[in-house]
This record gives C-alpha cells, structure tokens and sequence, in this order.
C-alpha cells in the first residue's frame, strides 16, 4: 500500500521515539539524550542514543540511525508500510492507503492473511481443547502437567485433533487461496500433489505470540512416546525462528522489573515457572539461541539466567549457547539443575522459593565451562593441559579486557599454573586470531573523506541545528559550490522542508527515502552543540565553501586555457585531470 506524505507526517509527530524505543531497549538519560546497548550490534558499553527534541536515534558503534519508523522496520524486519501501520494502531490514525506496486502489495496482502489465519487456526484448536470430545486425553494429560486453566487461557493452548484435514476444513471454509495455504505452515502437500493434509494431528498445541501479541506459529507436543515429540512450525513469512521467543511477548515487563531473564528450553518448562510467578522468564522454542535472540533480550533485561538439565544433552544445549553471549558481552549465568530435574519438574515438587534461590547460586560461564572441562579431563597434569585449551578458546570471545584478565587469574588459582603463562597462552591464540581478522580488512578498507567532505558536511550539521540560516544559503547558491553530489542531494532535500516548522527535523528525516542518509542525518543532528554567533560561524563556512571551489575551478581552467594557447604546461594531463575530477565527483554520488 502507498501511504500518503500527511499520514507519514501525523504519524512521525504523534509518536514519541523513548516511548517506542523503551519497549525494546533498556534506555538512560543522560545530559539531554537517553542511552542504552544497541539492539543491532554487540557490544557492553551503551553508544545507542536517542534524542527526544529531535525524534531520533543514532548508534556511534555501528551508524544505525534515523526516526521511529526506521528504528521499527530495522528492529522487526518489516517494510515500511508495516512499520507505519504498526504505529498508527498504537496511536489510533486512521491510514487511508493508495495503490503501489503490485509485488509489494501482494507481499502485505500474504502477511496479514497469514496472521489471520494463525489467528482462526488457534481458536479452533482452542476451542477443540475445551469443547470436543476427542481431546479428553490432552486435557487429562495438562492436568497431570498441573497445567492450570488460568494459564491455558491466557496462552491459549489447544489440541489438534488426531485427524488429516481438521485445518484444511479450516482453509477450505475460509476461501484461503493455494498460495496463502501453502505458507501458513499448517498443512503439508500429498506426495501425489492432489490436495493438503494437516501438520500438527493429536498433539497439544501453544500457539507463538511475537512481541505484537500476533500469533505467528504453532508448537505441537505429543502425550505419548511418540517422536517427534515436539514440532513447530517451519519458518514463513511471519515466522522467523531466530527472532521469536516463546512468551516473551507475556514476560517481557516483567524482566523488565526483575532486571534479569530466565531462559528455558520448553514450553511445559515456560509454562510451569510462570504459573509458580516466576514470570521473567522465556522459553527458546527447542531450536539454538541466535544473536538477534541475545539482542531482542537486552533490551528487557541486562542479566540473562541460562536454565538447563543435568543431563548430557543439557550440558551440551549450554556449551553450544554460551558463544553467542559472551559475544555479545551480557552479564550470563548458567544454571544446571539437580539431577533428574528439568525446569518444569523442580518448580513443581519445590516450588517458587527453592528455585530462586537454586539460581541465586547460578555459576558464571566462565565457572561453568572451567567445571565441564575439569569433570570430562580432570586434575592430572595432562588433563590441566586439555583444560587450558579448552578455555583459552572461550577467554578470548571475552571483549571486555579488564573481565577477560580475572577470569585468567581465576583459571590460573584453579588449574594451579602461573598466570604468566595462562596468559600468554591466551594472547598467542588472541593474536593469531587478530592479525587474521586485520588481514581481511585492510583488504576491504575505504578511502579517505575528502576535505571538502568535512566542510560540506559541517554545513549540512548546521543547517540541520540552525534551520534559520537556510534563506542564506538558497541566496548564495551554496549548494552548487558542493563537490559531493550525495552530500549535495540531502542539502536539497534539507532545503525543500519549510525552516519555521517545528517538526522541522522529523519533516527532513520523512523526505529521506534511504537508509544510510538518515544514519548519515541521524549522525550530525543526534547531539545539541550551542555556537555563540551562529550566522558569523555559517557566513564564514559558506565563504570557505565558495572561495575554495571557485580557487580550485579557475585555476585549472586557467591552467587548460594556456595549454590551448601553447604554453609549456602539458594540455592532455590537464584535461585527464579534468576528467579525473568529475568522474571522483560522479563515483562519490
């Protein structure tokens, strides 16, 4: 769908930036801007700003930037016409849509019918659950669970019955077009290819919230000994396994007040400890924690509780889990729980109370890992030996240096070898790693700005503070003294928006159809700077812009000129420096 610029513009000045940005990112104030850690990149100390005033963000790490609706299609991954939909619900405008291209349109018309449809399939199953017959079994089966009904109210849990078509009914009696069935991942076609037959048959069923409470998947788990024991749905169009958590759309405030988050394996293990009001907790759908779930996570809560069994494929589900959080620089736990348990089990023969204080108890990954190693090699000398190898691959994910020589000493006490040669053990495999990665970069590095580069952006950061200055620049034609044609381009976009607006940065940022040039506008507006004399400073840089231009085209004209004329000076170099130019000029558009 086309959205109309006035919509775009009501949309941008009704919304309030922390507001919207604070359901996801974990913001602070300080001096005139709010900081927190970038959901878009790793790293330990916040450089993610956000300015109020100014209805942006900016990240001084990785350039991230722009208005809400750019912080919203980035963060969920949606296009445009999603984000600023998703706004208008929340701010309750109404969009009056217009026409656009027909590949778009059909890619939105998919969306929402898949959306629609998980949301009929899951009263069905809902509604088969608590009504029909045939699921006596699965009622008696989360009884035995001490699933409780409040629970299975508010999670919506269902059965699917043990039948091939109850979700091709569905289908069919919706009119849902093939195409649009053939995504919803809830039905599979024959081999024969002569029609559908339904997915999940006689299984529990917990439909999956994304953080819009849109249900966007389902999770299946038999009653019996049957495998798989647990299926869920394969990734579509609204389904994207390594960005949805499993009731965090329901926990999310409250990791927010408890500052940390429990992250379990299972549904039955979510369910259970939310039900004992252990409620800061989510679950990671049976499939391996990725960065943006690591990412999506900081911003509700700056610690994160790893929950696993005792057993060996716990033990192992955590080791393959821990490289990504030290990656990633949050403070992490690992908690392994008694032999026998698993999350649901313990909560439910101990209690809130024991658990609690089971995880206060929780190791470090650091400890965690150290006591693996110790248990699979042991404390002979060769088995210290192994045990060295195996952690100095984990102390070097540390990014933090000052954690990183702790956790060496540490080691060393432990392994009872000097730190000396712990860490220099560290560092050869640190350094090897490093001079590789520096390899590749340098192999990939960019050109240095232009000096005019500086100045022109210099401008552009003035205009954009000191809107009033934009009638002199129009009368002195600046802009067409700019070398930079890209820099030139947003400088004319900056001139189009009204200067006496009071939206006037949000209006600019509107006019900024790609991405990098609002991380670039983003970048020079996100910090308030106060300049005594603002129109000497802009006079004087207007002036600079100007002069150093025209200086630079006359004198190789001039130079051009006497060539012609058979003077010394070589005409061909002049000219191939001529050309030179305006091709650098056209490359840097």
């Amino acid at each position: 769908m086309y959205i109309p610029e006035e919509k775009i513009s009501e949309i941008l000045n009704t919304s309030d930036i922390v507001d919207i940005i604070s359901e996801t990112v974990i913001l602070k104030k300080s001096g005139r801007n709010f900081f927190g850690l970038c959901p878009f990149h790793s790293e330990k100390t916040p450089s993610f700003s956000v300015n109020a005033s100014k209805q942006i963000f900016h990240c001084f790490g990785c350039t991230a930037g722009g208005n809400v609706l750019s912080f919203i299609m980035k963060y969920h991954g949606i296009t445009f016409p999603e984000a600023a939909k998703m706004l208008a619900r929340r701010y309750n405008i109404t969009i009056e849509t217009k026409e656009i291209d027909p590949a778009k349109r059909r890619e939105l018309h998919l969306k929402e019918s898949l959306f629609r449809l998980n949301k009929t399939v899951m009263g069905m199953y809902f509604d088969t659950l608590g009504k029909s017959s045939g699921a006596d079994t699965a009622r008696k089966y989360l009884k035995q669970r001490d699933i409780s009904e409040d629970i299975i109210q508010q999670f919506r849990l269902g059965y699917s019955p043990d039948s091939w078509e109850s979700v091709v009914k569905v289908l069919r009696d919706q009119k849902i077009s093939k195409n649009t069935a053939a995504q919803c991942g809830l039905i599979l076609e024959k081999k024969q290819k002569t029609g559908y037959y339904d997915r999940f048959r006689n299984r529990i069923m917990f439909p999956i919230f994304d953080v819009n409470m849109q249900v966007a998947g389902f999770g299946g788990r038999v009653m019996d000994d049957a495998m798989p024991k647990y299926m869920n749905s394969p990734e579509t169009p609204v389904y994207n396994k390594s960005r949805i958590l499993y009731g965090l759309h329901a926990a999310k405030q409250f990791c927010r007040q408890a500052g940390f988050v429990y992250i379990v394996e299972g549904y039955f293990d979510f369910l259970s400890l939310y039900q004992h009001g252990i409620k800061n907790t989510v679950a990671s759908l049976g499939t391996a924690l990725t960065p943006d779930h690591v990412r999506i996570l900081k911003g509700y809560a700056s610690r994160m509780v790893l929950v696993f069994d005792s057993d060996a494929a716990g033990i192992n589900a955590a080791k393959r889990s821990i490289k990504i959080f030290l990656k990633e620089g949050v403070d992490t736990r690992v908690l392994v729980l008694p032999e026998g348990h698993d999350p649901d089990s313990y909560v439910v023969k101990h209690g809130h109370e024991a658990f609690n204080k089971l995880a206060s108890n929780a190791k470090t990954i650091m400890q965690f890992l150290l006591q693996v190693s110790i248990d699979a090699h042991g404390l002979s000398v060769e088995g210290r030996i192994r045990i060295l190898d195996d952690m100095k691959q984990q102390l070097i994910l540390i990014q933090d240096s000052a954690l990183r020589s702790l956790y060496v000493k540490e080691l060393a006490e432990t392994l009872n070898i000097d730190e000396k040669a712990v860490l220099e053990k560290v560092r050869e495999l640190y350094l090897k790693r490093t001079a590789k990665r520096s390899s590749l970069m340098d192999t990939k590095k960019n050109e240095d700005k232009l000096e005019s580069d500086r100045r022109e952006e210099q401008m552009i950061s003035l205009m954009l503070n000191y809107p009033e200055i934009i009638g002199e620049i129009k009368n002195r034609d600046v802009l067409d003294h700019f070398y930079s044609e890209k820099l030139k381009r947003i400088a004319k976009k900056i001139i189009s928006v009204d200067p006496g607006k009071k939206a006037f940065i949000t209006d600019v940022m509107a006019r900024m159809e790609k991405n990098e040039d609002q991380e670039l506008i983003a970048s020079y507006v996100i910090d308030d700077f106060f300049l005594e004399d603002i129109r000497k400073t802009a006079l004087s840089l207007m002036n600079r812009i100007i002069r150093v231009r025209t200086k630079q085209e006359n004198t190789l004209n001039s130079k051009i000129i006497s060539a012609e004329k058979g003077c010394d000076s070589d005409l061909m170099d002049l000219l191939k420096q001529k050309q030179a130019e305006i091709q650098q000029l056209h490359d840097r558009l």
